[in-house]
């Protein structure tokens, strides 16, 4: 059975309970009154006019009330009777102390249109007793049609109860439903989903704050889950697809070295040892993306002119004859909000890429300036002079394993990954890349990244 069943089911339930004893609690209570009445109407009569005994003599004149029967016993044991009424009490059953006191009936009373009941007295005064009595026909018919008017009072506000306590308990219970409906999405897989929320100083709305948080910690653990599946998935994969090449060859030459087909064993291990390099440098460079990807980054406020700076004498002790220079156009210290050896990886793998695929007498320039269109953005601009890329290449360039049919072949040592961990990087600094080629105009890579003041600087 549905819990709003339930609750307005134990709703009519408790209300029945008491209806039926407060009418219980009003019949009796109404029910002393009554008697009490009666009781005093007879306490009167039996000390009053019950005592005259002339004029119960009398043709004419005063006669006793109709609603009362009067019986004297004399004391030779005759009696007389006055209000006959087809019926009378039980006498037998009375106490003669002057006290009122319900008894039977004797004869047939229904015949008569009476009740079985009886409120009668019994007094003793020189030798007669007289016993004053009341038929309780009419107080027992009031009372019965109260008892009837209450019930049906009862019925009427307990079937009131249970339609107002259906529409009350459904409208509260209206939480509960799109609690149920929501769960019930989530658990086909919409991790979407989240309970509406409601005052907090509801137990719904503290269900509701508590389900929201349960699920958006259960879809970040899911989605979290998800992505360290699909690095997992993507590194296999590219890690199976990239290493059959090098594999391939290294095993050519050791065949060929075996059979005795090389010209020279020196000439089959230096290129054995060329194909494991480029092995490792693969292996190396697919873990650097994979990390990328998928670890946080705890930022600070970095200082791009060190970068810029440490990076060109680096390049420069590696490449004696190139140009490599540094150009600051930010009014002060230039700094951004980000990891120092992430960034420094970003700007050395542009600069190393500049060299390597924009010729040998190409120049390349680091240069850091505030963004124009944006406040509170520096830019890193990696720029060359080189030969340039198309525009397909370049729609293409942060693709993994992507290379330029000119440039970027596997022969000239690349793994195509270096600018895809570049992209990576920077995402994860919540910046963005761009490039501007054009064949024979060499490239210019562009970095934008949230700005950190020199005092924040100062102060990390």
């Amino acid at each position: 059975m549905p819990l709003r069943v339930w609750l307005v089911v134990l709703m009519v339930a408790i209300c029945g309970l008491g209806i039926l004893v407060s009418s219980a609690v009003v019949s009796s209570v109404m029910r002393e009154d009554i008697y009490q009445r009666v009781d005093e109407d007879l306490y009167n009569s039996a000390h009053g006019w019950a005592k005259e005994s002339d004029i119960f003599n009398q043709q004419r004149g005063p006669q006793p009330p109709s609603n009362y029967t009067v019986i004297k016993i004399m004391s030779d044991g005759s009696s007389v009777v006055f209000n006959d009424v087809g019926a009378l009490p039980d006498v037998n059953q009375l106490r003669v102390d002057g006290i009122p006191a319900t008894v039977g009936s004797t004869g047939n009373p229904e015949s008569a249109g009476l009740s079985e009941e009886w409120r009668a007295i019994a007094l003793k005064d020189h030798g007669v007793l007289t016993i004053v009595a009341h038929n309780l026909q009419r107080e027992n018919l009031v009372l019965d049609r109260m008892r009837l008017f209450q019930g049906l009072v009862g019925l009427l506000v307990l079937l009131i109860i249970a339609v107002v306590g259906w529409w009350a308990v459904r409208w509260a219970l209206r939480p509960l439903r799109v609690v149920e409906r929501t769960a019930r999405d989530i658990s086909v897989g919409n991790l979407s989903r989240r309970v509406p929320e409601w005052p907090v100083n509801t137990e719904v709305g503290q269900l509701a704050q508590a389900l929201n948080i349960m699920l958006n910690r259960l879809q970040h653990s899911l989605e979290t889950t998800r992505q360290k599946e699909e690095q997992m998935r993507r590194f296999v994969g590219d890690a199976s697809h990239e290493l059959r090449t090098p594999l391939t060859s290294l095993r050519g030459y050791t065949e060929l070295y075996r059979s005795g087909a090389a010209p020279d064993p020196d000439w089959a291990i230096e290129k054995i040892d060329t194909e494991s390099k480029r092995m490792a440098f693969l292996v190396e460079d697919l873990l650097s993306l994979t990390r990328a990807e998928g670890n946080q980054l705890e930022t600070k406020p970095t200082d791009l002119l060190e970068i810029a700076t440490s990076v060109a004498t680096q390049m420069r002790d590696i490449y004696p004859n190139r140009t490599i220079e540094v150009r600051n156009d930010c009014p002060g210290i230039p700094a951004a909000m980000g990891q120092a050896d992430k960034l420094r990886q970003v700007v050395l793998n542009l600069v190393n890429n500049a060299l390597i695929h924009g010729g040998d007498s190409a120049t390349v320039t680091i240069r850091l300036r505030p963004a124009a269109d944006l406040p509170g953005v520096v830019e890193i601009l990696v720029q060359d002079n080189g030969h340039g890329m198309t525009a397909e290449d370049a729609a293409h360039i942060f693709e993994r394993f992507y290379r330029a049919d000119n440039s970027r072949s596997r022969n000239s040592g690349g793994s195509g990954l270096g600018l895809a961990i570049v992209h990576s990087l920077v995402e994860r600094h919540h910046g963005t890349i761009s490039v501007e080629t054009a064949p024979g105009h060499g490239a210019t890579f562009t970095i934008r990244l949230p700005a950190a003041t020199e005092e924040q600087l100062f102060d990390a």
